[in-house]
């Protein structure tokens, strides 16, 4: 529960307490130090702005003005709320502070000109620090003309540009550690700062950007009921617009997406076609070699049709040397022809180019077949042999580097 406690001005024994239901917490609140826990001071901000503009850059004396609010009861402790500061005009410092019948008759007249549900919570005095210094002499000031525990005293050093809250505790004034400012429209302090001195605009002595923000919003602030229908249609339509542009963004993306994976896809599967196509050569060339390592048959299939013409020649039949061995083999070792009779188009050279016989081997027999249009290494391997892997056997022995490269009327030697 929030109480709003108005109290007298003369003794505690004479206060009376009234509690005001309509009060309410401020929104905006800037905590400056660390708060008293059992009493908090809540300033608002146009106060501070008016408090420090006050003595402005006049370093030779004091000026001096008067603190109006609210005083309120809440369950951590006693609050005071200051609303408001009326300037006390025609002061004379120089033999102390000294508040006369006619200052407080003008103060009077001005809180019901201005504040008329405020009351006096304190007062100010705002000028260079060597005056402030005089500690005994505003103790004084502070007895005679607002005594009781819950008067509070703010003071503004103009030089070092530092504020401070003291508040009556145990015979001497307490330095509090800190303070709350917040932030509302304040209409009664704006309309005195116009009359007595000048726009709450110009404000070159409180510089405070925090402060100037948030007041600046505050007085943008609109009623909460104006231009309500123009803002939900502004805010529709920018809704809608967003909507469309994500809608378009996001089917083109996702037009490119499937083109870019379909194009990915096409790439994979060629990239797979070609590997499994590598692989499968390999075997088939690591099955040709295993094959000829193996023991050599002596039953060779020979199609029955007629279609493949192979000729036996009588003699051995091994690969055809390096080429940096031919020389050795060809001292060491000499070739012997197939015999001219078993094939009329078959001449020494070409002989010689598709393989050669050992002398060792001459009781052999070496196969040969003549190569006719629309012939392939690999077709003559399937006719022959029913199988591809005799493919690598018949290139090794004819020395052929590339199975595609023969040529009609070429004897090449079987296995």
């Amino acid at each position: 529960m929030i109480e709003s406690v108005y109290s007298n001005d003369n003794a505690d024994a004479n206060r009376t307490d009234i509690v005001h239901t309509d009060f309410r917490m401020p929104k905006n609140i800037r905590q400056i130090g660390k708060s008293n826990n059992s009493k908090k001071i809540y300033v608002e901000d146009y106060v501070m702005t008016f408090t420090k503009q006050l003595p402005g850059e006049d370093y030779s004396t004091c000026r001096v003005a008067v603190l109006v609010g609210q005083y309120v009861k809440t369950p951590q402790g006693r609050c005071i709320f200051i609303s408001g500061a009326l300037e006390v005009e025609g002061m004379d410092l120089s033999d102390g502070i000294v508040f006369t019948n006619d200052h407080w008759t003008a103060i009077y007249e001005n809180i019901k000109k201005y504040f008329v549900e405020a009351e006096i919570v304190g007062w100010f005095i705002g000028g260079p620090g060597y005056l402030l210094e005089d500690k005994e002499k505003i103790l004084k000031a502070h007895i005679d003309n607002f005594a009781g525990q819950d008067k509070t005293l703010l003071t503004f050093d103009n030089m070092e540009k530092e504020e401070s809250f003291y508040l009556y505790e145990n015979g001497s004034l307490s330095k509090q550690e800190g303070f709350y400012i917040y932030y509302e429209k304040n209409e009664e302090m704006q309309i005195y700062m116009i009359v007595n001195k000048g726009k709450p605009s110009e404000e070159e002595q409180y510089d405070d950007r925090v402060s100037r923000e948030i007041r600046t919003i505050l007085q943008n602030k609109k009623p909460a009921n104006e231009h309500k229908n123009i803002s939900y249609l502004m805010y529709a339509a920018g809704t809608l617009l967003a909507v469309i542009i994500l809608v378009v963004g996001a089917a083109m993306l996702s037009n490119y997406d499937h083109m870019k994976s379909m194009q990915d896809t096409l790439d994979s599967l060629s990239n797979n076609l070609k590997e499994i196509e590598s692989v499968f050569i390999r075997n088939e060339n690591n099955k040709a070699i295993v094959d000829n390592t193996a023991e050599p048959k002596t039953d060779i299939p020979v199609s029955t049709d007629g279609s493949l013409n192979v000729e036996v020649v009588p003699g051995g039949v091994s690969p055809l040397p390096e080429k940096d061995e031919e020389d050795k083999l060809s001292d060491e070792e000499p070739i012997s022809n197939p015999p001219s009779d078993i094939s009329d188009d078959v001449s020494d050279d070409k002989e010689a180019s598709a393989g050669q016989i050992s002398a060792s081997d001459t009781q052999a027999e070496v196969k040969y077949y003549t190569v006719k249009a629309g012939d392939s290494l690999a077709g003559i391997s399937h006719r022959l042999y029913n199988s591809a892997n005799y493919i690598s056997v018949i290139k090794k022995l004819n020395n052929i580097e590339d199975e595609d490269m023969i040529y009609i009327g070429q004897k090449l030697i079987l296995p």
